[in-house]
């Protein structure tokens, strides 16, 4: 399965949806298709071309009216998306998803049969954040997150995040001269790069959200690659006959794997701190006693998800817990 992550700066241009873009992208789906791939697209856009539908010049600062814009724009995205694969002989099928919805174990497991089902029969979904119900504390919010997010949940190969940029650089290449393009990653780990800035002014990512969203699908074993839109024949030669293209982020070797898989999606609640004796028992997948916790931040309750991390405040895992914080606070007194 590949999922293809499309952002709004690359789906609109000078304001108004981008179809040449669109179509390109979408005929590749098509060929992808017909070579027995599944493709999921991660679309964003539909806050952009409710703007557009409406008339607004800016992004609004209100959350309900971002929320409004985002329902008119959706309709008038998928319209498009609806007709263009209809036209090539495909179908497709609207998924929208919240960060509650993957991080409640039930409906996770729900939302990766759906997206079984709609391969099974041949469909492409497209996907975007349901911003009309999304509320802060639950948000992906930016679609880098939700599409690897996503790439875990289906068990993706290959995680494209189309953008405006030919990939990471050591540096920001509009002020930097000598920044240049970092073509392979090993281990994202161990990554040390200026990344600042925010995406555009109808965006909501850049590249420090696409570096969240390959940590992710990466330790969910999927491969990542940050590329531009504007070469979708890119993304055909990546997939068909492994030639090098952008960004490759090579996934964990050791990637996670079922109910560990999930936690990817889980949001953190707080932090516990653990010993030496604990640290170890960690990396070799064994369960934490409260004996090896030597400090805790956060409220949180019983059975959220906490980061784990050792006396130098290095980040070990994500894991279920199985006290809430004050008993753990009362514990390590």
């Amino acid at each position: 399965t590949v999922v293809v992550k499309v952002g709004t700066s690359s789906l609109l241009r000078d304001g108004v949806l981008h179809l040449s873009q669109i179509c390109a992208m979408c005929e590749t789906v098509s060929r992808l298709h017909k070579r027995g791939l599944n493709v999921v697209i991660v679309s964003s856009g539909a806050v952009g071309a409710g703007m557009f539908k409406m008339g607004f010049d800016e992004k609004p600062k209100e959350v309900a009216k971002k929320q409004a814009l985002a329902a008119v724009g959706q309709v008038h995205l998928m319209r498009h998306y609806e007709d263009i694969f209809s036209t090539i002989g495909l179908k497709c099928a609207q998924v929208l998803l919240t960060l509650g919805n993957l991080s409640d174990r039930k409906q996770y497991v729900r939302a990766k049969n759906t997206f079984a089902a709609l391969l099974d029969m041949g469909v492409v979904p497209i996907v975007n954040e349901n911003d009309t119900v999304a509320v802060e504390e639950l948000r992906f919010g930016d679609n880098d997150t939700l599409s690897a997010q996503v790439a875990a949940l289906v068990e993706a190969k290959w995680l494209f995040l189309l953008t405006d940029v030919e990939g990471l650089y050591t540096a920001n290449p509009g002020t930097n001269p000598d920044a240049r393009l970092i073509e392979v990653v090993d281990n994202i780990n161990d990554l040390n790069v200026d990344v600042g800035g925010a995406g555009t002014s109808v965006g909501t990512g850049g590249m420090v959200t696409k570096l969240t969203a390959a940590r992710i699908a990466c330790a969910a074993g999927c491969k990542t690659i940050v590329c531009l839109s504007s070469r979708m024949d890119g993304v055909e030669a990546a997939v068909l006959e492994g030639v090098g293209v952008g960004t490759a982020f090579l996934p964990a070797k050791k990637a996670a794997k079922g109910k560990k898989k999930w936690l990817l999606a889980v949001p953190v609640a707080g932090e516990v701190t653990v010993s030496e004796k604990g640290a170890k028992h960690v990396l070799r997948g064994m369960p934490i006693l409260m004996s090896h916790v030597t400090g805790c931040v956060g409220n949180f309750s019983v059975q959220a998800c906490v980061t784990i991390k050792d006396g130098d405040d290095n980040e070990l895992a994500k894991g279920l817990c199985n006290y809430a914080s004050d008993v753990v606070q009362r514990a390590v007194g």
